[in-house]
């Protein structure tokens, strides 16, 4: 596996796509934006056209775009991924884009004669430049020993958690807790200063207790998503992915009572910080 089609060259695609033509494949990127074109071009990375072209004689395709209906364009629309990628191909959708969707996605490839792994990545745009995100895999064992050494060029921890869906499900989860620790972790700040103790103070005695997690750990970091917040970034990125968390639990008949409340108060957030 040599030849390798890149589609989406954003925030986490570009520092991915690097890594991959770092890592001795023969990649050819593509993006919308010539911006994400030219970065990609700097490092020396072959720039496709379309993702036609990118799929074009490709032993694997990655796409790595924002939405649902960007991948289902990407992938399943007129000049997409299936029209073109050799049969046989590997593609791999690391995006986020909801189980309904990825299983779409996945058996519309199996049905060209494309092998396919659902593989979103969680760990953000450091552990993408540093090549170790951790990848989560629904797929064959057999598709991912084939991709594993493409995976691994992009993240120090793969794991296979079952069959297409099952990835994304596993992304979702992770995205419903960071989502409720995040508006958590915000109430208790405004509890603690009320009080008369710093943030600061509460978060390093809470650090090393019982209710820690990755909010409380990297505060500077969660809680500059909100004060220096601008649109299409991490926060709008969770209100995508509950709202698909959300679909998820209706379709499968699973009571969110937690999940029900954060979304919207989520929601609310962004609206107020968009003005």
């Amino acid at each position: 596996m040599k030849r390798i089609g890149f589609v989406g060259l954003g925030e986490m695609g570009l520092p991915m796509a690097r890594n991959v033509h770092a890592r001795g494949f023969e990649v050819r990127g593509y993006d919308t934006r010539a911006e994400a074109q030219r970065a990609f071009r700097e490092t020396g990375g072959r720039v496709a056209a379309s993702a036609e072209e990118a799929a074009q004689e490709a032993d694997a395709v990655i796409v790595m775009v924002r939405t649902p209906a960007q991948a289902e364009e990407v992938v399943l629309g007129d000049g997409g991924v299936l029209e073109h990628a050799p049969r046989g191909t590997l593609l791999a959708v690391m995006s986020t884009i909801g189980v309904a969707c990825m299983r779409r996605l996945g058996a519309g490839a199996r049905a060209r004669g494309l092998r396919f792994l659902d593989a979103p990545v969680s760990g953000g745009r450091a552990r993408a430049e540093a090549a170790t995100l951790t990848v989560i895999v629904g797929g064959t064992a057999k598709d991912l020993a084939d991709g594993r050494p493409l995976l691994e060029a992009m993240g120090s921890h793969l794991a296979h958690v079952g069959d297409v869906g099952a990835g994304t499900a596993v992304k979702m989860a992770n995205q419903v807790l960071l989502t409720v620790s995040l508006m958590a972790a915000r109430e208790v700040a405004a509890i603690v200063e009320a009080a008369g103790v710093s943030v600061e103070t509460a978060w390093d005695v809470l650090r090393t207790c019982t209710g820690t997690n990755w909010v409380v750990e990297n505060w500077p970091t969660a809680s500059g998503w909100i004060e220096r917040y601008t649109p299409g970034t991490s926060l709008d990125i969770l209100v995508k992915d509950t709202g698909l968390a959300l679909d998820l639990a209706r379709e499968e008949g699973v009571p969110a009572p937690m999940l029900g409340l954060t979304s919207p108060m989520l929601v609310g957030l962004v609206r107020r910080l968009n003005g």
